[in-house]
């Protein structure tokens, strides 16, 4: 009942004059939700901005995407339902958004699993990426367009201490995403991980029903957490990443030259979303420390204290719930990586 309440209100929207009745069928149209709302600069609006402007142009206005802003408060479970089977061919996720739909994507979260931004890149541009992306659509119906950043590395938030060490996290009640190797890495360095719907996160730190959460800075900025947050520990547990899970027996219709063109404009489309990551980090760094937030960089003893905490925890985790396969093929895809890219352990 919820699953087509939920349609029914996001088609009264698309109904509108504004959407000019968009919920009706249109061949080469490509309705995408988004997660957040429109912003000029943002990872999660722009890079969606330049593949709709990207597709239109390769296609001389043969193919058409249009963008709506969906920050409806809705379970992630419930957009994906939309997407398999409501009024949208496509919507914004995080990887944890939807682990539990497609467990092997939890082997992204191992802890420290990618020493550098570029080394993640390699990886999920690269055949690992790929398996993942037509294992995943074979499985749910749901095809990652590609694998993009959520603001890149994940850290911790809090507003009731700094973090140094391990030790520190003991007892803070941090929100994660729906994604159970993050809740226990959380747990593993001794706090507790309580799941929360992002829409609802900013309520929940201010109430006090979690002392904290865990975000890549990007992310952090986008609902203002500088206000009710005082601390972040620049840990970089997880990488985060993001995509556009398409409905694939829609892709599947699309004629061939569609689906070349759509493949030539998420490559711009991921440039810009990489791009506008590491800006958004290094400015934003900038003025949250401007505003008063401690931001602590560990050093490398320190890393290592976190490291030793969770990543062979989680790796054992993973091989028992995911599956030795998975796990094996992404930590020899990332030494791969790095041999390759001239880096060392």
């Amino acid at each position: 009942m919820w699953k087509i309440t939920i349609s029914i209100i996001f088609c009264s929207i698309l109904f509108s004059p504004v959407a000019n009745g968009l919920c009706q069928d249109a061949s080469h149209v490509m309705r995408i939700g988004i997660g957040n709302p429109e912003k000029a600069n943002s990872f999660s609006w722009s890079p969606f901005s330049v593949l709709k402007k990207e597709v239109e142009e390769r296609s001389g206005g043969r193919f058409r995407i249009e963008l709506y802003s969906q920050s409806m408060g809705t379970s992630s479970l419930d957009m994906v339902d939309m997407v398999l089977d409501g009024p949208v061919h496509a919507r914004d996720f995080a990887d944890g958004h939807v682990s539990t739909l497609y467990p092997p994507l939890q082997v992204l979260s191992i802890p420290y699993l990618f020493a550098d931004r570029e080394i993640a890149w390699e990886v999920l541009d690269g055949a690992f990426g790929q398996l993942l992306i037509e294992d995943m659509a074979q499985k749910t119906g749901l095809r990652p367009l590609y694998w993009i950043e959520n603001g890149g590395f994940r850290h911790y938030s809090n507003n009731k201490r700094p973090i140094r060490s391990p030790d520190d996290m003991k007892g803070l009640k941090i929100r994660t995403m729906e994604s159970p190797v993050h809740m226990k890495i959380v747990s593993d360095l001794g706090g507790q991980a309580v799941p929360i719907s992002w829409g609802k996160v900013y309520e929940a730190i201010e109430s006090g029903i979690v002392d904290g959460q865990e975000n890549s800075i990007g992310t952090f900025m986008i609902p203002h957490f500088e206000n009710i947050q005082k601390y972040i520990v620049m840990d970089a547990h997880v990488y985060g990443t993001y995509t556009l899970l398409m409905n694939d027996a829609w892709y599947q219709k699309l004629p061939e030259d569609m689906k070349k063109i759509l493949a030539q404009a998420k490559k711009v489309s991921a440039a810009a979303n990489r791009g506008l990551c590491v800006a958004n980090e290094r400015e934003g760094i900038k003025y949250l420390k401007s505003k008063g937030v401690d931001i602590y960089f560990p050093t490398p003893d320190q890393m290592e204290m976190f490291k030793n905490r969770t990543r062979k925890s989680a790796v054992e985790w993973l091989r028992q719930n995911v599956g030795d396969e998975w796990v094996s093929k992404v930590l020899a895809a990332t030494q791969n990586a790095e041999k390759k890219l001239g880096y060392r352990r």
